[in-house]
């Protein structure tokens, strides 16, 4: 494993493990073992909502597995098309782990990453399509339940494989007692059916085909329906069917589907005109993290991290574009014994968000000070309401010493700027420093705005040398 264990979107990948309320399931690779040898056994998880019962595998649910080999200096443990380790290896959940006779045996010694789909598909490979059934009751709602998992490289027999879901939800729930009486089926009139799906690039997007799509029960007078991201027309949205007569349903707004955000509408009926109203609408989270944030942070450094700095999770971060000044810019915590204490100063700070895209939630980052230049790149964030958390890669010079580094800034969006702006980063790599005047690589150190405001201004084009504390330097070199 890399040394650094803290690492941004290139530099590591690390298992994706979701907070939620699911059952575990033990996966079990059995096959044919020589003496000695182990199958991998995988502890896994899903995402809230993810099964018919929306909490756990179910009996019969199948998933193809992927074991990728690591190589020097792989961080990535990219899929080919063909040729991995294993591909395409076929597991079946029996109420308690999943199981196959093919099995995938490991050799003694080596690393592998794993990779997981649900549900299988004999198609399925590093690039592939996926159809979303069109009639969704039963079944074949879940079967259009795209989700996936991945690793970071391990030698363990025991490995987490966890779940998030990658495609969109819709829940379409009737409001009032005045509707009329019989069966209803709500059927959507011409969204799009198949997703590319990019498993090394984690991208999922609309292929062109329509269909029509049933929807399955969600209760009561309530409906749902599992897409790929894509932006539906309010017109035409839908046809609801009560007791054989068709209802059509048109909407205020369209409607936009994101990777993983289920999105929820409420309809009323129109006793007068005998028609649907569409009576307003909120987008919750489905999945209640982002799902790069555990490939970015592991588990252990987002503990450690989240004792000095707030970690907010979630799909639906506020916009943050625009320059702000941190200022005055104070330490709270230095992991290394060469850092600041808790309250001293070092040097004002320029940070530039933009091109922020709110469908695949990423966006650029640039720092100036008057020491230092650098640019975020790698760069997503995550949160929900006003609050977020941008993790980036950073790279530049410091001292004229290269460095890179794995930043994460969160805060509070308000139409003043940024408020209670953190700001952490680990010394990833640095070049060539002979009078260790920079940290060292490994370590974590985390700096806040003091008076709780990080303005909005404009990007400065020169700033004028000072003799400000620089917070990547060792704190003796810095006096």
């Amino acid at each position: 494993m890399n040394r650094i264990y803290f690492c941004i979107m290139s530099l590591l990948l690390s298992s994706v493990i979701w907070t939620s309320c699911t059952t575990d399931g033990d996966v079990d690779f059995d096959g044919g073992l020589d003496a000695g040898q182990s199958s991998v056994s995988f502890q896994a998880k899903i995402g809230p909502m993810s099964r018919a019962t929306d909490t756990r595998f179910d009996i019969g649910d199948e998933i193809s597995v992927y074991a990728v080999l690591a190589q020097s200096g792989d961080n990535k443990g990219y899929l080919e098309s063909s040729g991995n380790y294993a591909d395409n290896i076929r597991y079946t959940y029996n109420g308690t782990k999943f199981t196959s006779t093919e099995g995938i045996v490991p050799q003694s010694g080596e690393k592998y990453f794993y990779h997981a789909v649900y549900p299988y598909s004999i198609i399925a490979s590093d690039f592939f399509l996926f159809s979303v059934k069109e009639d969704q009751r039963g079944v074949n709602y879940t079967k259009s339940d795209l989700c996936t998992a991945h690793t970071a490289a391990t030698s363990a027999t025991s490995v987490q494989l966890n779940f998030g879901h990658r495609l969109s939800k819709i829940i379409v729930n009737l409001e009032g007692s005045n509707w009329p009486s019989g069966d209803q089926v709500l059927t959507l009139q011409s969204p799009k059916i198949n997703a590319f799906v990019d498993l090394n690039e984690m991208t999922f997007e609309a292929a062109p085909s329509t269909g029509k799509v049933i929807c399955a029960e969600n209760g009561l007078n309530s409906f749902k329906v599992i897409l790929p991201p894509q932006t539906i027309s309010k017109s035409n949205f839908a046809v609801l069917t009560i007791g054989g007569r068709d209802y059509p349903v048109n909407l205020s707004n369209d409607v936009l589907l994101q990777s993983g955000i289920q999105k929820e509408l409420t309809l009323t009926f129109d006793d007068a005109n005998n028609s649907i109203v569409e009576f307003g609408g909120t987008i919750g989270p489905w999945e209640e993290e982002d799902p790069r944030l555990d490939d970015v942070v592991p588990e252990e450094i987002q503990d450690k991290i989240s004792k000095h700095i707030p970690i907010y999770n979630g799909v639906n971060p506020p916009n943050i574009e625009g320059t702000y000044l941190v200022e005055p810019f104070v330490t709270v915590f230095c992991e290394d014994e060469n850092g600041y204490e808790p309250g001293e100063l070092i040097v004002p700070s320029y940070i530039r968000f933009s091109n922020q895209n709110t469908v695949l939630n990423t966006l650029d980052f640039e720092e100036k000070t008057s020491l230092s230049e650098k640019l975020g790149t790698g760069a997503f964030i995550c949160g929900s309401g006003a609050n977020f958390t941008a993790f980036f890669n950073t790279e530049g010079y410091s001292e004229g010493v290269y460095n890179r580094t794995a930043l994460v800034i969160s805060g509070t969006k308000t139409s003043l700027g940024i408020e209670d702006l953190y700001y952490a980063f680990v010394m990833v790599e640095k070049g060539e420093d002979p009078d260790n005047n920079l940290m060292q690589e490994g370590y974590f150190r985390v700096f806040k705005d003091e008076d709780g405001l990080s303005v909005t201004t404009t990007w400065p084009s020169v700033l004028v040398p000072s003799r400000s504390i620089n917070p990547l330097k060792t704190a003796w070199s810095a006096r």
